[in-house]
């Protein structure tokens, strides 16, 4: 797994999406069931945004 700073910098290339995009990717990266270690990227990118409620 990422560590927890690697992760949180990892997560700022993700800064250029809007957060629309952002939200996008994740749920289609969850229904094709993609690499648990890019969910936990765009994760930490939501929750950064805080955005956590809206990932549903």
């Amino acid at each position: 797994m990422f560590s927890a700073r690697s992760l949180s910098d990892k997560a700022l290339l993700l800064r250029p999406l809007k957060d629309e995009h952002l939200l996008e990717v994740y749920r289609e990266a969850k229904k094709m069931n993609l690499s648990s270690e890019f969910i936990e990227l765009l994760e930490e990118a939501i929750e950064m945004r805080e955005l956590g409620r809206l990932k549903a």
